[in-house]
């Protein structure tokens, strides 16, 4: 018999066996046995599928416009652009196009960002009380709404000419919906909601496996999509996946928690969200004294989630433009490419939860560690490749590195109680959503100041900050120890 098996038998024993328990208690082990093999991973795997099978299609498609549109150049040259036979003519195109499509790429991470960072701070203290669905089901509705618009100004682009700037107000929906942001504070309240402690950790592996696997369908299927419709179709295709989402969250996941009984009626839980109260109390838990090193370790652990999104989100402004730029990539080989880094990563995650985690007990902080040691050798990599084989070789090496965010993420819930998790959670997804307001103009500044002579510069510091991070979780670690350590002379 595996650990999920004997989970779910201890399980089904408590809850039949042991009348004491209460409500939450009881509902929580009940959600245990029910999401056995799948909780939120088939909604989350459509939803990173439609955000993946789009991505570097959008891009093509701004580029494209904007070349047409706004600078007004031969449509037959600027079709060229991003395809296996660019001409010369459409080589020197790009440079001029690039910078102005990077300006129009970081005006979407920003609009992704600033709203939903506001919103999460909301959000995640009102889902303490008011229940966990509803946030999820809101997050799943904007991205539908915005992708059903991506595809509609795409499809009229083939009729008329739309400067590509408008693709920034389909982005709104998902945006006062809380985006990203918003989706991450509901999936990992809701895990926690529903798992024990000991098996936390490998349900956000597993989710986090669900979240490569949505990307790498989405890498894989992108270009051939692309190549046999057109790119209307990629983003009806993804806007389809969102609403098959929404249909699983609606139909098969329950409430996790029981909602606030003093507030029945939707209206009033919809006036509660936008209580500031709510604000105060998120920061009085966040900032609050702790038993022990608690506080310390929490803030470290946020301190790393916040400054590894903000190179993610730096890197992914233009790492498609720099490989298109460096390397003369299609489409259809980023797509190649992609795939195999997100397969490596899943595999990287089987090793590092049931390889050193379960048969060595390495701790979740380790393990994040290990995590950001491998982004931080990645762009170092990359920083001086010069050949497309080096690229290759840095993700075979870092293959391990999916596993720092739900490492990052088991630490906080094991460290604060499952009442103060939606406040602790939204701050940190509030930070991370914040933190491309600077890493997105930091990014294309660098990359436009350095396209010339170095377009790889900005991998540098990703590498810096992904081993300040590194650093962060080792103190956490060791602060762990010491917390340990006091607790067993409290109790001698």
């Amino acid at each position: 018999m595996d650990s999920s098996e004997s989970g779910l038998v201890e399980c089904s024993a408590q809850v039949e066996s042991n009348p004491s328990l209460n409500t939450t208690e009881r509902n929580r082990l009940e959600l245990e046995r029910k999401y056995r093999w799948f909780i939120l991973e088939p909604a989350i795997l459509l939803l990173f599928y439609a955000w993946n099978v789009s991505s570097a299609v959008f891009t093509n498609q701004v580029v494209y416009q904007a070349c047409t549109v706004t600078f007004g150049f031969n449509e037959t040259l600027c079709a060229e652009l991003g395809t296996e036979n660019e001409s010369a003519a459409a080589q020197e195109l790009e440079k001029e196009v690039q910078p102005y499509t990077a300006n129009v790429l970081m005006a979407k991470s920003l609009i992704e960002s600033i709203i939903p960072a506001l919103c999460s701070m909301f959000i995640g203290p009102w889902s303490d009380k008011y229940g966990r669905k509803p946030v999820l089901l809101s997050t799943f509705i904007g991205s539908f709404f915005t992708y059903s618009l991506v595809t509609t100004i795409c499809f009229l682009s083939g009729r008329y000419q739309i400067d590509p700037w408008y693709y920034i107000l389909a982005y709104i929906p998902a945006a006062l919906s809380g985006g990203n942001c918003a989706l991450i504070t509901g999936v990992f309240c809701y895990i926690t909601d529903v798992t024990s402690e000991q098996n936390r950790a490998v349900k956000m592996g597993v989710l986090e496996a669900a979240i490569f696997g949505g990307l790498l369908l989405g890498t894989l299927s992108s270009s051939y999509i692309l190549r046999w419709t057109n790119a209307t179709t990629v983003f009806g295709v993804a806007a389809t996946g969102i609403l098959v989402g929404i249909l699983y969250i609606k139909l098969y996941i329950e409430e996790s928690i029981r909602p606030h009984e003093l507030m029945d009626s939707s209206t009033s839980r919809l006036r509660e969200i936008f209580r500031f109260e709510l604000v105060a109390d998120l920061f009085h838990t966040c900032f609050k004294r702790r038993p022990n090193f608690d506080r310390v370790i929490i803030w470290l652990v946020i301190a790393a989630l916040g400054a590894s999104i903000f190179a993610l989100e730096g890197t992914g402004t233009v790492y498609f433009l720099f490989l298109r730029e460096r390397f003369g990539w299609t489409v259809k080989e980023f797509s190649f490419y992609d795939a195999t880094a997100i397969t490596l990563m899943i595999v990287g995650n089987l090793v590092g939860m049931y390889g050193i985690k379960k048969l060595l007990g390495v701790s979740e902080s380790i393990l994040a560690a290990i995590g950001f040691s491998c982004y931080a050798i990645e762009n170092g990599i990359r920083a001086v490749a010069y050949e497309p084989w080096h690229l290759y070789l840095a993700i075979a090496i870092s293959m391990m590195k999916g596993i720092a965010g739900p490492m990052g993420r088991a630490v906080i819930s094991k460290t604060v109680p499952p009442n103060d998790i939606g406040k602790i959670f939204s701050l940190t997804t509030s930070i991370e959503s914040l933190t491309p307001l600077l890493s997105a103009p930091v990014y294309t500044y660098v990359y436009r100041a350095t396209l010339p002579w170095y377009p790889g510069a900005f991998n540098i510091i990703s590498a810096t900050v992904f081993f300040g991070c590194l650093c962060l979780m080792v103190l956490a670690r060791l602060f762990e120890g010491m917390q340990q350590a006091t607790t067993y002379t409290s109790i001698n």
